[in-house]
């Protein structure tokens, strides 16, 4: 009985968790560069179990959300005519330095400073391949390549890590290990749209809406049928 109550328990977790992940993708539709996340639902004694040893059968005692992961693929190009807007065509992340140390992004909306300095919209200095910031001047060209004409300079661009990548927020991400370059190319005066699928996005979240709402009332059940064994025990 009180196993039925942690099972349904774990699947009002699950859901919550797994919606929280869908809910970020839509509310970054409009979001340049960004990469959606997908989530799966494994069961949770068995993750326990089998990360101690051997694999075991189904157990059904529980749900965990697992294999949280990364989209990679292309999202939309839109052409905006802005000659510091850049959008990465493949493979490929730009490298920028933040306080923290060198991140990478996907987004391409960047900007000039009062310094002349090409910067991300948050004000992070993108970087070349010799890790230099970059001075574009103010009118420039930059080739499929990342060279920037004018200057000679190539702006980096590195391939996502096999290992993956953290999220560290405002569309950054970390990545540890050597990295190496990219084989897509960039595309100036144009910008990559979100990789969200909403079509897909909504399904999800319907059924994850009816997972919860299923979970829950299971959840209402096993109380109820505690609480009755709690009532019978003092009647007797």
């Amino acid at each position: 009985m009180i196993r039925g109550f942690y099972t349904a328990l774990s699947g009002i977790v699950s859901s919550m968790t797994r919606q929280a992940v869908v809910a970020d993708n839509i509310a970054n539709t409009s979001t340049v560069g960004f990469k959606q996340s997908r989530t799966s639902q494994d069961d949770f004694e068995l993750q326990i179990m089998n990360s101690q040893g051997p694999e075991l059968g189904e157990l059904g005692t529980g749900a965990i959300p697992t294999g949280l992961t990364l989209d990679t693929s292309q999202g939309p190009l839109q052409e905006t005519n802005n000659q510091t807007d850049m959008a990465v065509e493949g493979d490929g992340l730009f490298v920028v330095r933040t306080g923290g140390g060198v991140a990478y992004t996907r987004a391409g909306d960047f900007q000039v400073d009062a310094t002349g300095t090409l910067v991300t919209e948050q004000g992070y200095q993108v970087l070349d391949t010799a890790g230099h910031t970059i001075q574009p001047g103010q009118t420039f060209t930059v080739g499929s390549d990342g060279t920037i004409v004018e200057t000679g300079q190539r702006i980096a661009l590195v391939a996502w890590p096999p290992g993956g990548v953290t999220r560290l927020g405002q569309n950054l991400y970390s990545a540890g290990g050597a990295l190496t370059p990219a084989t897509g190319s960039i595309r100036q005066r144009m910008l990559e749209g979100s990789n969200t699928d909403m079509a897909l996005a909504m399904t999800d979240l319907i059924s994850l809406e009816r997972n919860f709402q299923m979970s829950s009332r299971a959840l209402s059940l096993q109380d109820g049928s505690i609480g009755d064994a709690v009532q019978l025990g003092r009647l007797r």
